[in-house]
């Protein structure tokens, strides 16, 4: 059990879940979403595989993270209102969210290299 809190958990548990959601989207070719990739169902499991390392020594940069996570989607919406002087939520949701995805991997680097360290 004290394998999975384990920061060599956490990247098992991070392949485990690339190789489900891959093999989900290669069983269900034709009925999978065109617009959804692998890594857009990545972002939450980097998200909790950074929360698991907290009591390893992750904590200090969490809330740092979180925030930072917090100022990506204003600054998305302040760029979509700048230059497309409206914020719709499609467009909205699909920047932010391919962000958020690109973020919390590096998030969970950082904090992987932080414990490991």
């Amino acid at each position: 059990m004290k394998f999975w809190t384990s920061p060599g958990g956490q990247l098992a548990i991070l392949a485990i879940g690339f190789l489900l959601i891959r093999g989900a989207k290669t069983l269900l070719r034709k009925r999978w979403p065109k617009g959804l990739s692998t890594w857009d169902l990545m972002a939450p499991l980097f998200l909790l595989g950074a929360l698991n390392l907290i009591p390893a020594g992750s904590g200090l940069i969490m809330p740092w993270l979180v925030i930072g996570w917090m100022a990506v989607g204003i600054i998305v919406a302040v760029m979509q209102a700048v230059r497309n002087h409206e914020i719709l939520y499609s467009s909205f949701f699909k920047t932010f969210w391919r962000l958020t995805d690109l973020y919390w991997l590096l998030g969970f680097i950082v904090c992987f290299l932080l414990v490991i360290s």
